[in-house]
């Protein structure tokens, strides 16, 4: 008898559908809901802080809108180098908690912290002085100054960045997912109160014969200076509470490791791909801000806020991605990977029924939506086509999420990454410029050309998923 059919109390008894709809009915739907609810509002906190600069910003004129939007997607495609790289920790915990190895886990997790402390010092550096490429843009000059104040202030919390992915790997991987919630509702509600504060400015008032936190209305640089502090705060808070008596018992996690090089270079060798399919999938989309910021602060605006929509939306997606990935590592680091596809399905199924379900949400409110972050008439005028694109392109990169997430999981990164690559640059970014560029198009066509490629990715990951080839992938050497 094998591992993989040994009898073992937390594996399900039957991994097969049952009755006329088993197809169709979702197993488990509550475990997996249970691990993917903290998530989606841990990531939901995180997209508020950009989504707040944006909404607030929208009340100042296009132009702040447009550079926050493209000083925002510049920031994260670049911290998209390496974001995947700190969050592969959250791998190697998920497998190393799944076979009950706890040093394992609190030394994975110092590892990760390792790397987060480098990446992040790198991408601080190159946020500094990001403004020797914002030429290149080729945006507007006003959209462009604003754009590198918004990147330089939004950069100063670039390790801060980091550290949260490593450690929130090192909670959800133990499928401790409550506290990168709370620590991220914490980070958000600062961010909310500064933004007010900060971006419209405030008279302050009197005590004792002086005016206290009077501030100017600093417009972008409010919103960067806002958002990097929160993002201080939800990393300070993670920190406190991994300090926790039971934490400490547990793993020994307050005892500080040292740099183990094999480790680390264990967690590169999986990380990296993983780190470059993120960044390949970000610098795609810059490409294609850059290429829609070419036809004016308008129309660069309403796909900013296209942006925004989705980010809302792909929050279930990414709590559902996050908590397949968990389980999929655990249940391969038990020794079970036929239980842990079994639990991807699952993850599937969950996911196609939320993107239907959002879909005919967004095109029944496609005239109102843009109206929460605007009430330019130009941009107004776009938004309904856009809505309607956006209800579509979610679905698709739904199951691309998904797909990548469960490799992740299991350690299978570095056929996503190539997947990534083939198709953002040989056809994602291509048909942008085809559309926008050659052909003098609008953003609502790029974003129907977006929907194509990300159908293509996501058919070509589901079928890796479905080859079973992840299952043999071994993360620790």
């Amino acid at each position: 008898m094998t591992k993989e059919t040994a009898q073992d109390p937390r594996r399900p008894d039957d991994l097969r559908p049952s009755g006329r709809w088993g197809v169709f009915h979702v197993h488990h739907g509550r475990e997996i809901l249970a691990l993917a609810t903290p998530t989606i509002l841990t990531m939901l906190s995180q997209t508020l802080m950009w989504t707040v600069d944006t909404a607030m910003l929208g009340r100042v004129n296009s132009v702040s809108l447009a550079a926050a939007g493209l000083g925002g997607m510049l920031t994260w495609a670049t911290y998209s180098l390496f974001n995947n790289l700190s969050r592969i920790t959250g791998t190697f915990v998920s497998q190393a908690h799944g076979r009950g190895d706890n040093e394992s886990v609190a030394h994975y997790a110092w590892q990760g912290v390792y790397i987060a402390l480098f990446t992040g010092a790198v991408l601080q550096v190159l946020g500094f002085f990001s403004y020797t490429v914002l030429p290149w843009t080729r945006n507007p000059v006003d959209v462009q100054e604003l754009t590198y104040v918004y990147i330089k202030w939004r950069s100063m919390s670039a390790i801060f960045t980091q550290l949260i992915f490593a450690l929130m790997g090192f909670y959800q991987g133990r499928k401790d997912v409550k506290i990168p919630m709370y620590a991220g509702i914490i980070g958000n509600a600062a961010n909310v109160v500064l933004d007010v504060w900060l971006i419209f400015g405030w008279s302050g008032f009197e005590l004792a014969g002086r005016t206290w936190l009077a501030v100017p209305a600093m417009g972008v640089k409010g919103a960067a200076i806002g958002t990097s502090v929160g993002t201080v705060i939800n990393a300070v808070a993670l920190i406190w509470w991994i300090m926790a008596p039971r934490l400490r018992k547990k793993y020994r996690i307050h005892h500080i490791r040292r740099p183990d090089w094999q480790a680390i270079g264990n967690m590169i060798r999986v990380g990296l791909p993983a780190a470059f399919e993120g960044f390949i999938d970000m610098g795609g989309f810059l490409m294609f801000t850059i290429f829609v910021g070419t036809t004016g602060a308008v129309q660069l605006a309403a796909s900013q806020i296209t942006i925004q929509l989705l980010s809302f939306s792909f929050m279930p997606l990414w709590g559902l991605t996050t908590a397949a990935g968990v389980l999929t590592g655990n249940w391969i680091g038990s020794g079970h990977p036929d239980t842990a596809a079994h639990y991807g399905r699952q993850a599937y199924k969950l996911g196609t029924y939320y993107s239907l379900l959002l879909a005919g949400v967004i095109i029944l409110l496609r005239h109102e939506l843009f109206k929460v972050f605007t009430n330019d008439p130009e941009i107004l005028a776009l938004g309904a086509g856009l809505a309607v694109s956006a209800a579509i392109f979610q679905y698709f990169d739904g199951i691309r999420m998904l797909s990548s997430g469960i490799l992740q999981g299991a350690g299978d990164t570095r056929y996503t990454m190539l997947v990534t690559l083939v198709l953002m640059w040989g056809g994602f970014i291509p048909l942008t410029w085809y559309l926008i560029v050659a052909r003098d198009g609008n953003v609502i066509a790029a974003w129907y050309g977006a929907s194509i490629c990300y159908l293509a990715q996501g058919v070509i990951m589901w079928r890796r998923f479905e080859s079973g080839k992840w299952k043999k992938i071994e993360i620790f050497r």
